[in-house]
């Protein structure tokens, strides 16, 4: 698919689906912020907001600015029934902190200079950096626990189910 605003909205709306399966409560910020949605447990025993990166192609861009901010990041590879084109079968996900996207480049032998570079983008999905990516893919069903574990906002309160 190469119309990006579409990719973008199949691939919230394919999370956002998964995420309610999981248990997860999913809110969406009236302004773009750096955040495109915050998740969190009925009972607000946790919060995460997460930094969405569809991928509806090849390819897959890291990116600088959000090392060290209170995000996680899932990147969502489109499957061909999903409205992805790039000859997947299935969609996948995967979360990772900021600080380990940032890290595949240098991971998968890439020189970057981060003082100078600001973004890193892999031109196609290899076979090595599928197989770094695949420590971070999310099952269906797990993302509550997935979530949890990154969540820096957290209430020892009994949940409230």
């Amino acid at each position: 698919m190469k119309d990006t605003g579409a990719t973008e909205v199949l691939g919230r709306s394919w999370l956002t689906t998964e995420l309610i399966r999981s248990g997860v409560e999913v809110a969406r910020p009236e302004r773009d912020i750096g955040v495109d949605l915050i998740t969190y447990t009925s009972g607000a025993t946790w919060m995460l907001p997460i930094q969405l990166k569809t991928v509806g192609l090849n390819g897959l861009t890291v990116f600088r600015k959000y090392v060290e901010e209170p995000v996680a990041l899932v990147y969502v590879l489109l499957g061909d029934r999903d409205g992805g084109s790039a000859g997947r079968d299935e969609t996948t996900a995967y979360l990772m902190t900021p600080e380990e996207a940032w890290a595949l480049p240098t991971a998968l032998g890439q020189k970057i200079d981060p003082d100078f570079h600001t973004t890193y983008r892999f031109s196609s999905l290899t076979r090595a950096l599928v197989e770094k990516l695949e420590a971070h893919r999310v099952r269906p069903g797990t993302w509550r626990e997935r979530l949890a574990r990154l969540a820096p906002l957290q209430r020892s309160l009994p949940p409230i189910d």
